[in-house]
């Protein structure tokens, strides 16, 4: 791989259908329950709300992040233009459509970030999943093993 990699970060389409679509779900499923129509209402109101926070949580808080060769992520949070230095943290998940990873800024600022196939090109997907596999520690020092 040639480093230093900037990645752009973007909206996932596949994980707002998916929000979209469990909302529908249990909109549905309230709404076949013989309740009073003011309880159905109160319900299907709080659903819909709490699906409005988590699409919102959805959309990325940093717009780009620049992989370094010595193992460095630097992350540039929307209303800046500069790269911050960044530390991985742990727990990181790493599958062939969904890849889900922590950072955390030199401020103390901590970021989820979710990156999909349809969210990157295909070739930074690869890259972004290929670096964090290279980062993981596989052998901590409190393994049994």
């Amino acid at each position: 791989m040639q480093f230093p990699i900037t990645i752009g970060l973007h909206r996932s389409r596949f994980l707002d259908l998916g929000f979209g679509f469990i909302a529908l779900l249990a909109s549905g499923v309230i709404l076949t329950f013989p309740q009073s129509a003011l309880f159905q209402l109160l319900i299907f109101t709080a659903i819909w709300v709490a699906a409005g926070i988590a699409w919102r949580q959805l959309s990325p808080k940093c717009s780009a992040i620049r992989l370094e060769h010595s193992g460095q992520i630097s992350v540039v949070c929307h209303g800046t233009n500069d790269f911050l230095p960044a530390e991985l943290l742990p727990d990181a998940t790493v599958h062939p459509w969904l890849t889900v990873f922590r950072l955390k800024t030199e401020s103390g600022d901590a970021f989820i970030l979710f990156a999909t196939v349809d969210s990157l090109k295909r070739q930074n997907f690869r890259r972004l999943r290929v670096f964090l596999r290279w980062q993981a520690d596989f052998n901590a020092l409190n393994d049994d093993a």
